[in-house]
């Protein structure tokens, strides 16, 4: 019994994508920089986070099931070593505790965070028939991390970084796709590089990442400080150098690298929103 219970929650804690997770609860946290008089609220900003993004995983890895069985994926749900009746129950803790932590955050947290649910779901459906739209709605749900709070917390800042985020996110999940296309053949899924050339993917790309590098603009008119200027410089900087694999290498390897490098700039990202 014992050693059941380790083994399903090593994978319930390998589904969820800890580093993942983590990094979601740093950008909310990024973002709200909690003053004094706001420290009681970090604790509820932060499970809502961890949980919020918890129950994106869980539910995604519900839907694709069968897909990452046909990438030969090494995902719990999909190899039968965590059960889809555990995988439910987990997705339906962390909704009630995503609802809870958004409660004491106050109402409009709380009517949010109905949205959030809303699209998490419906992005986990969608993404086993559609293709750039799915995509768009997980660049929503990573850019949520500031238009949430900047909701609650009026910020202009908060808005650009969310419009930074949104444009970033979209072609790294693209590239994520392309190296699922193998199980997405199989599947039927219609993802945007099985649907279009290797061609159009980097003009997406390239779109993309100009549209990220616009944010500057507004960056510059928000008068921040020296210190958060220079790591959103090292964003942008990074957002380009991160896709660098794959434009040199057009395949899966290519495409791995960037996903991986991108990490970066969500890194100084968080760190130019501590800074502000």
């Amino acid at each position: 019994m014992l050693q059941y219970t380790f083994k399903t929650f090593n994978a319930l804690l390998y589904t969820i994508r800890p580093s993942a997770t983590i990094g979601a609860c740093m950008l909310t946290l990024a973002a709200f920089n909690p003053q004094k008089s706001e420290m009681s609220l970090v604790i509820p900003l932060m499970t809502a986070a961890f949980f919020g993004s918890s129950f994106c995983f869980l539910v995604n890895d519900i839907y694709d099931k069968e897909k990452d069985l046909l990438n030969k994926k090494t995902r719990p749900i999909a190899t039968g070593v965590l059960s889809i009746k555990v995988a439910v129950g987990s997705s339906i803790f962390s909704m009630l505790v995503l609802l809870i932590s958004a409660w004491f955050l106050g109402v409009y947290t709380f009517v949010l965070s109905f949205g959030f649910l809303a699209i998490a779901i419906t992005y986990s459906y969608l993404n086993a028939k559609t293709g750039l739209f799915a995509n768009m709605l997980v660049a929503l749900i990573v850019s949520g991390t500031q238009w949430g709070v900047a909701i609650i917390k009026p910020d202009e800042y908060l808005w650009i970084i969310a419009f930074f985020l949104f444009f970033f996110t979209i072609p790294r999940e693209v590239l994520l796709d392309w190296l699922d296309l193998p199980g997405d053949q199989k599947s039927g899924k219609k993802s945007f590089p099985m649907n279009y050339s290797p061609a159009k993917v980097k003009l997406l790309v390239w779109i993309s990442l100009i549209l990220c590098t616009s944010s500057i603009f507004f960056i510059l008119d928000q008068n921040s400080n020296a210190l958060s200027l220079t790591f959103f410089v090292l964003a942008l900087i990074t957002s380009w150098a991160s896709f660098v694999p794959f434009f040199r290498s057009t395949n899966d390897r290519g495409a791995l690298l960037s996903v991986r490098w991108s990490h970066m700039t969500f890194a100084f990202l968080i760190l130019a929103l501590f800074c502000r």
